[in-house]
C-alpha cells in the first residue's frame, strides 16, 4: 500500500502519512524527481501533490521544466532517480522533443531513471509504445490522476529501495568471498612452503 491511502467524506481516495517505518526508506537517502510538462497550472499542483503526499515517507525534491530540452541539461547534474513526462511535450511548441523521444533520451543518459509517462489520451498504442521505449509506468490524466501517480511513485521508490538492499548485499557477500579466498590461500600457501607453522 502506498503511503496512507484512506478514503476522505466524499468517498475520494487520500495520501497520508504512513507510520510503518519498514515500508519507508532512509530519510538520508533523497530521491529527485523531475516533472516535465509544458502545462504549468497542472505541473505547479502535481508537485505540490507530491511533496505533500511524500513529505514524510522520504526526502524528496522535485524540480519541474516545461521543454524535454530544459530537462536534459540539468540531468547529468541533478541524475534523478524518477522522470514524470507529458508525452504531448511538443503541443504548444512543434519544435520541441515529445514525450517519447525525451523518454529516449533519459534512458540514453540513464537506463536506471524511472520515467512515467502521462497523456490525457486512454489510448493502448500510446501506453504500448510508452513501454516499448522503457517506461516504467503510464498514467492518464482523468479525475484521479494524482493518486494514481502518487501510487506509482510508491512502487517505483519501493522498488529502488530493492535494488539498492540488492546491491549492498551483493557487495558484501562479494568482500566476503574475497577474504575467505585470500584466508584459504595463505593456509594452502603456509602448508606449502612453511608447515611447521601450522602444527
Amino acid at each position: 500500500m502506498p503511503p496512507g491511502v484512506g478514503r476522505g467524506r466524499k468517498g475520494q481516495r487520500k495520501f497520508r502519512l504512513n507510520s510503518n517505518k519498514q515500508e519507508i526508506m532512509d530519510k538520508k537517502n533523497k530521491i529527485t524527481i523531475f516533472i516535465v510538462d509544458d502545462n504549468k497550472v497542472f505541473t505547479l499542483a502535481l508537485k505540490s501533490e507530491i511533496e505533500v503526499a511524500f513529505k514524510d515517507v522520504c526526502r524528496i525534491e522535485v524540480q519541474a521544466y516545461e521543454t524535454g530540452e530544459a530537462c536534459m541539461k540539468k540531468f547529468n547534474e541533478e541524475k534523478p532517480q524518477i522522470a514524470i513526462l507529458d508525452y504531448h511535450l511538443n503541443s504548444k511548441n512543434p519544435a520541441a522533443a515529445d514525450g517519447i523521444q525525451v523518454l529516449d533520451m533519459i534512458k540514453k543518459a540513464n537506463k536506471d531513471t524511472n520515467v512515467i509517462i502521462l497523456t490525457s489520451d486512454d489510448n493502448i498504442d500510446i501506453a504500448l509504445k510508452s513501454f516499448h521505449h522503457e517506461a516504467s509506468d503510464y498514467v492518464v490524466k482523468t479525475e484521479t490522476k494524482f493518486k494514481k501517480i502518487n501510487y506509482s511513485l510508491f512502487n517505483l521508490i519501493k522498488v529502488s529501495e530493492a535494488k539498492d538492499e540488492t546491491k549492498i548485499y551483493k557487495y558484501v557477500s562479494l568482500l566476503l568471498s574475497v577474504f575467505i579466498a585470500l584466508v584459504v590461500g595463505a593456509v594452502v600457501a603456509i602448508t606449502i612452503i612453511k608447515p611447521s607453522l601450522l602444527k
